[in-house]
């Protein structure tokens, strides 16, 4: 079966099998002594084909076990390919057995499961319980919980998905601050691809032209925005509790999302932060849309950094998309799974982003090419080498400061209600400005008495007095002083008046001040 087999296109002899698991090994093996893990994206929850299709085999197994049916007897397909059935005693033990082969005989160390909502809880449960003795440690588990298709809300089994894989220790990826970030959601047409802003690109604060067109900046939506930011910041608990716009102090399952519960998960690890991935439009694809106009390349990349350190300083796990630290685009494919390495090629030169290489493929794009081709003219919208360069050096800064203390990485519910505390929230808020502090004392790995960050997304300064850190020794943090730095805006600009308790950071930016 192709699930369990190594895909020869990197092989040296693509057409032997042999050839294809040693050199698979070897690739594993020299990840390892690099001392990275190594994880594997796997696709389970349907096939390409079924029936007598060339490309089926399932079917030809035991023809319509294998697949999801509807009540006459069709294979569902809202996976947009044929969907397999892992309700199915021997479909799921497919779907086990095959990954359980992945982590044994080639030492993968996790795996991020496609469409993993459309699978049921307890196949997932049992997969995991069944890798840990297998292994004898953990193998860690991430999935899209997407709640949709035949089986959404239950309809056939509890699902694996956001809303039902709580207390598992299975983690699913968060759309709740990554939308809130980004603005608008999954296939928006022409009339709101750019009207609706997120809180990085301008709702309410810097609105483009359509956004104006459209009404009033809509400060209410805002707050709601940095109110999903800061439950994003903490893990996406249901169980943290802070106070919000709407005037009380409310827990992460009381919040809400698109009608549901905002936060959902029971402990940190079971969530996915991340605000780019390989569906839909990369990050600065989505801010040539929504940022206005005139916002120059070079506060473009640092709205792009500013993004990303939402993700570095969240509770969770951190997941960063290929690129986006190099300002990746598609030249705004929305769909690029089919576009070839024309649109999802990487510059690791760092001279090019590739921005404006041509108009992307109809498919999907084609009702948004009024939109787009302008764009992709415009040469303000493009980066220069040293706007790429910024980009990546500022974000191997954020992960230096993530990986400097376990704050970041807080492995319980209860520690992140204990140690981190949300300032300057509730409807009186300035939502261009959130900011955390966390306690590091007691805490093995620490490092810091302290640790505050401030996110700024206005392209205005602002300066926020905090009445508990009067004569408190706040600095920069260390990575922020080194001389070699790469956001020197932050490092000269950023300040703190120790006699006022007032925090000063510069446009755009993300900065971290710590108590020794």
């Amino acid at each position: 079966m192709h699930y369990s087999l190594p895909e020869g296109s990197y092989a040296s002899r693509a057409d032997d099998g042999a050839t294809r698991i040693r050199e698979f090994r070897q690739m594993v093996l020299a990840l390892h002594r690099a001392g990275l893990r190594v994880g594997m994206d796997v696709v389970y929850n349907h096939t390409s084909a079924s029936g007598q299709h060339a490309q089926s085999v399932l079917d030809r197994i035991v023809p319509g076990y294998y697949h999801r049916l509807n009540a006459e007897g069709v294979v569902e397909r809202s996976t947009c390919c044929d969907n397999t059935a892992t309700e199915h005693r021997m479909m799921g033990k497919l779907m086990r057995d095959s990954v359980r082969l992945w982590a044994r005989h080639y030492r993968i160390d996790g795996f991020r499961f496609d469409l993993m909502g459309h699978q049921p809880r307890d196949a997932m449960v049992q997969l995991q319980a069944e890798l840990r003795q297998d292994n004898g440690r953990d193998i860690q588990l991430i999935g899209e919980g997407w709640n949709f298709g035949e089986v959404a809300d239950g309809q056939r089994f509890v699902q694996a998905s956001q809303l039902s894989l709580n207390g598992s220790g299975i983690a699913t990826f968060s759309d709740r601050a990554r939308d809130a970030l980004r603005g608008g959601g999954v296939g928006d047409g022409p009339a709101a691809v750019v009207a609706r802003q997120g809180w990085l690109n301008g709702l309410a604060f810097d609105p483009n032209d359509a956004a104006k067109a459209a009404g009033a900046p809509d400060t209410a939506a805002l707050k709601a925005s940095a109110d999903l930011l800061r439950l994003g910041l903490a893990g996406t608990l249901r169980s943290y509790r802070f106070m919000t716009a709407a005037g009380s102090e409310q827990s992460g399952e009381q919040m809400r999302y698109a009608g549901q519960m905002a936060g959902y998960a029971s402990q940190p690890g079971e969530v996915v932060n991340y605000v780019e991935n390989h569906d839909n439009h990369t990050l600065w694809d989505v801010n040539a849309f929504k940022l206005p106009l005139a916002t120059t390349a070079t506060d473009r990349a640092r709205v792009q950094v500013l993004a990303l350190a939402t993700t570095a300083f969240s509770q969770g796990v951190a997941y960063f998309h290929a690129g986006v630290d190099i300002l990746r685009s598609k030249s705004m494919d929305g769909n690029s799974f089919d576009s070839g390495d024309w649109f999802n090629r990487l510059d690791w030169s760092y001279q090019t982003n590739h921005f404006g290489t041509g108009l992307p493929p109809a498919g999907d794009n084609q009702a948004l090419w009024p939109l787009i081709a302008p764009r992709l003219a415009d040469a303000r919208l493009k980066p220069a080498p040293a706007d790429i360069a910024f980009a990546r050096d500022a974000f191997r800064d954020l992960l230096r400061i993530r990986a400097s203390s376990r704050l970041f990485s807080l492995a319980t519910a209860d520690e992140v209600q204990r140690r981190l505390r949300l300032h300057d929230t509730g409807p009186a808020q300035n939502p261009v400005l959130v900011a955390g502090e966390l306690d590091g004392q007691g805490l093995p790995g620490a490092r810091f008495q302290r640790v505050r960050y401030l996110l700024i997304t206005s392209p205005a300064a602002q300066s926020r007095g905090i009445d508990s850190a009067r004569g408190q020794p706040w600095v920069l943090h260390p990575v922020h002083r080194a001389r070699q730095a790469a956001d020197q805006v932050a490092a000269r600009q950023s300040a703190f008046d120790r006699s006022q308790g007032r925090f000063t950071v510069p446009p755009r930016t993300a900065v971290v001040f710590v108590i020794d």
